[in-house]
């Protein structure tokens, strides 16, 4: 007998990446590529506080402009590294982040989640105890600011903070930025290292033909969501029967055919929505996009973009025999694990593609170094 299996080739594939390496191409023409990742240009939001210990360092409060003109926070993570604030900053894994105590940087990403993002302060000052503290002339982000970055550079640089004059300030700063300091090394957990690259993959483990009716297939992703168009001939459809019109991590869904015949759907995507998270790290660059010597950043802060592409994910049914009395997939031969996994890399690697383009930003040209 004749049943429905699912069936993709590699020219079908190659196809897909030349669409994806023109969208890239065209993106292109208006936007800088960079070596991989978020980046973005250094912004001064105060000169904050000068930490007292066994070093004197100033905690500077900034930000990095990825691109549409918001100041997302970032702290140091190398004292004695000057900070070239003219260059562009470069999204990097951790793995290529050269400190003094590698190691630290999953407490270091806990200290983050627990500590000021840029827009925290009060209710963090409240957690440490020191809400009611006279910080004057300073404003409660700076002093948010100021204890959250002892207690990364304590981890990172083996900074001491001065417990009985730990700052430039008053008794009231000193006494907010120390337990700010301290509440923060208490309670924080480490945390693995954030995802670095966008993924999308596709389980079909269970997928199976009934009659027009196509799955479950499981989607496991860290974009935020993907959204996009119907198909031709082919509705995506969710376990109720329900039109479905984006994905997301842990979704399930059938592709239900207008007809019983060996078909092929495409999904053309509208937009994907993915997450720059805290914890990610920053580098500068030159104009060629290469690491240059300066100091390293962390975000604190996270950044979702929206991305408009065509990127196909591509199911193909055909005809093909089988000894099984029940439709059910192949065993052998090119079957829906091959298209699921082709479909997927090319997305991801269409997506990565556009990922690694970066928008204008604006330089600042204002502040000064760390």
């Amino acid at each position: 007998m004749m049943s429905k299996a699912l069936k993709g080739t590699f020219a079908a594939a190659a196809g897909v990446m030349l669409g994806l390496s023109g969208v890239a191409a065209a993106q292109a023409q208006d936007e800088e590529p960079t070596p991989s990742g978020a980046s973005g240009s250094i912004v001064f939001e105060s000169d904050g506080i000068r930490l007292h210990g066994n070093q004197n360092p100033q905690a500077v409060v900034m930000g990095i402009d990825l691109g549409d003109g918001e100041a997302r926070t970032v702290y140091c993570i190398q004292i004695e590294v000057g900070l070239e604030s003219d260059l562009i900053h470069a999204e990097r894994p951790w793995d290529s982040i050269e400190l003094d105590n590698p190691d630290a940087l999953p407490l270091v990403l806990g200290v983050l989640l627990e500590g000021y993002n840029g827009n925290n302060a009060a209710d963090l000052l409240a957690a440490a105890g020191v809400d009611g503290e006279t910080i004057d002339p300073f404003s409660q982000d700076e002093v948010a600011y100021a204890g959250t970055q002892a207690a990364i550079w304590e981890l990172t640089d083996g900074f001491e903070i001065n417990a009985s004059d730990p700052t430039e300030g008053e008794a009231g700063v000193d006494t907010a930025v120390l337990a700010v300091h301290d509440y923060l090394l208490e309670i924080a957990e480490p945390v693995d290292e954030p995802d670095f690259e966008p993924y999308f993959e596709v389980d079909d483990s269970e997928a199976v033909t009934d009659g027009t009716k196509v799955g479950p297939f499981t989607v496991s992703t860290n974009f935020d969501e993907l959204t996009f168009s119907q198909p031709e001939g082919a509705t995506v459809v969710d376990e109720n029967g329900d039109e479905v019109t984006s994905f997301a991590d842990g979704q399930t869904f059938y592709v239900e055919f207008d007809e019983a015949v060996s078909a092929s759907v495409k999904l053309v995507t509208d937009s994907i929505i993915w997450t720059t998270p805290a914890g990610r790290t920053f580098v500068p660059v030159d104009a060629e996009g290469a690491d240059v010597v300066g100091q390293r950043l962390i975000l604190a802060e996270e950044h979702s973009s929206e991305y408009a592409a065509e990127l196909e994910f591509e199911i193909v049914v055909e005809e093909t025999p089988s000894e099984s009395p029940k439709p059910q997939l192949p065993v052998t031969g090119s079957s829906l694990t091959t298209v699921a996994s082709i479909g997927g890399a090319v997305l991801v690697a269409g997506v990565i593609a556009m990922v690694l383009m970066r928008r204008r930003a604006a330089r600042a040209d204002w502040g000064s170094d760390a």
